[in-house]
C-alpha cells in the first residue's frame, strides 16, 4: 500500500531529502508521499528538476513542476541540461546528465529518491537480456546505491504501476504527459508498447513475475559472489595480476574480471565485450597498446576500459 510509511523504512528520516521530480505520474506520487512524511516527521524535503530541452514542451514541464512545488511549499532545484547521444542513444545521454547532476548536487548523507517501480525493473531486465547480460544483470536496479557523496534510493522498486496511477487518480493528482514515452523507435518504450502486452495477455501480472526472478537471483549471486571472493580475493580488484589470472579456468576468470570492474564503480560490460577483454588480454599476449573499452549498460555507472600494464590489467573510467 502506497502510504508515507513506505517511504521512511526506506531513508534516514535526519538526512536531507531529495525529490528527482521529472512532473511525471511516477515521480509526482513519490514527492507527494515525501510531503505527505513531512508533516509527520519533520524531513527536510527539495526536488530537483532536470530540463533535457530535447521537447518542445520542456519549459512548460518546467513551470508546472515550478507550480506544483510552490503549491506544496518543496523547494525546487532546475538544472538544464543539453543532451547529445554519446553512441548509446539519447534515452542513454539523458540518463547520464541527470545522474552527473544529482551527483554534483548532493553532499555527504544526502539522498535522491527516484520513482522507479517494479514495471521498470521488469523492462530494464528485458532490455539488459537483450543486450547479452550476465547472470548479475538480471538482479535489475538497486534499491538504494552510492552516489557521489550521497545515496540514491529507489522506495517504490516494489509497486507496480498500476498502483501508482491509482493513487493518482485517488489523491487527485496532476501530472504531465511526455510524448516521447509512446515512441517505439526507443528500446524501453517498444517493450513497454508492443513486447509487455502481449505478455501480460497471456500471463497476468506479468512484472511482478520477473520481479520475482530478481529477488532470486540476487540472492543466489550473492552467495556466489561471496564464495569467488573467498577463493580469489587477491585477484579481485582496479588491478588483476594477468599471470595469476591465466591459471583459473575460463568462467572463474570472467567472473573475476567482472567483479573487479563493479569494484570499481564502472558499468557491467555485456557479454561480447567480456569476450573480447578474455581474448585480448588472456587468450593473447598483450603489450601497452592493448586497449579494450566499453560503453555504460544503464546509465547509472560510467564507461569503462582496460590496458594492459607492467604484467597487470588495469581498470578505469573511460
Amino acid at each position: 500500500m502506497l502510504t508515507p510509511d513506505l517511504i521512511k523504512n526506506n531513508l534516514n528520516i535526519k538526512d536531507n531529502v531529495f525529490v528527482a521530480y521529472s512532473g511525471g505520474p511516477d515521480s509526482s506520487v513519490l514527492l507527494d508521499l515525501c510531503v505527505k512524511l513531512r508533516e509527520i516527521s519533520k524531513i527536510n524535503l527539495s526536488a530537483i528538476h532536470v530540463n533535457h530541452n530535447l521537447s518542445k514542451k520542456s519549459i512548460d514541464w518546467e513551470k508546472h513542476c515550478i507550480d506544483v512545488c510552490k503549491k506544496l511549499s518543496v523547494n525546487l532545484v532546475i538544472e538544464s541540461a543539453e543532451i547529445s547521444s554519446d553512441g548509446g542513444g539519447l534515452e542513454s545521454a539523458a540518463r547520464k546528465a541527470r545522474y552527473k547532476i544529482f551527483k554534483n548536487i548532493l553532499k555527504e548523507n544526502d539522498q535522491i529518491l527516484l520513482g522507479h517501480h517494479s514495471d521498470d525493473v521488469a523492462e530494464t531486465i528485458f532490455m539488459r537480456i537483450l543486450r547479452g547480460t550476465g547472470l548479475e544483470g538480471i538482479d535489475g536496479p538497486k534499491d538504494k546505491r552510492d552516489l557521489g557523496l550521497g545515496r540514491l534510493i529507489r522506495p517504490l522498486i516494489k509497486v507496480s504501476k498500476r498502483e501508482i496511477m491509482d493513487y493518482i487518480d485517488d489523491n487527485d493528482l496532476s501530472f504531465i504527459n511526455d510524448d516521447s514515452n509512446k515512441d517505439i523507435k526507443f528500446d524501453r518504450n517498444f517493450i513497454r508498447h508492443k513486447i509487455f502486452p502481449l505478455l501480460e495477455d497471456r500471463w497476468k501480472e506479468f512484472p511482478a513475475r520477473v520481479n520475482s526472478l530478481s529477488r532470486i537471483s540476487k540472492e543466489r549471486n550473492k552467495n556466489y559472489k561471496n564464495l569467488v571472493y573467498e577463493k580469489f580475493d587477491n585477484l579481485i580488484g582496479n588491478e588483476i595480476n594477468l599471470k595469476e589470472l591465466k591459471k583459473i579456468p575460463k568462467s572463474l576468470a570472467y567472473d573475476v574480471i567482472r567483479y573487479s570492474i563493479k569494484e570499481c564503480n564502472i558499468a557491467i560490460p555485456n557479454s561480447k565485450i567480456m569476450q573480447e577483454i578474455y581474448k585480448t588480454f588472456v587468450d593473447s599476449n598483450p603489450g601497452p597498446k592493448s586497449l579494450v573499452t566499453w560503453s555504460r549498460s544503464d546509465g547509472e555507472d560510467p564507461a569503462g576500459m582496460i590496458i594492459y600494464k607492467e604484467g597487470s590489467l588495469i581498470i578505469s573510467e573511460r
